[in-house]
């Protein structure tokens, strides 16, 4: 389907610009969160493992939040890195 991803989200920029949306800009923060039970399962994880969280904001170009996604990561699976210039 034009403008989704292979899970079937919908992030893609040209999706948005189908639908006449324009992305400006998307807020994400970052924290540590312990598997919910239904969470480890869906994961394969133990409960209370540790995860990733992203939660992501994303904005039209007039300033109105469109989307919102929470993502949940495996700490064995993933890393994150953060390049910081002066």
């Amino acid at each position: 389907m034009a403008g989704h991803d292979s899970t079937g989200m919908v992030e893609s920029p040209a999706y948005f610009n189908e639908i006449g949306i324009q992305i400006a800009y998307a807020d994400e923060e970052m924290d540590a969160t312990a598997a919910t039970p239904a969470t480890a399962n869906l994961l394969k994880v133990a409960r209370n493992e540790p995860l990733l969280t992203i939660p992501r904001v994303i904005y039209s170009t007039k300033g109105r939040a469109t989307l919102y996604v929470l993502g949940l990561y495996r700490s064995d699976r993933h890393n994150l890195l953060v390049r910081r210039f002066r």
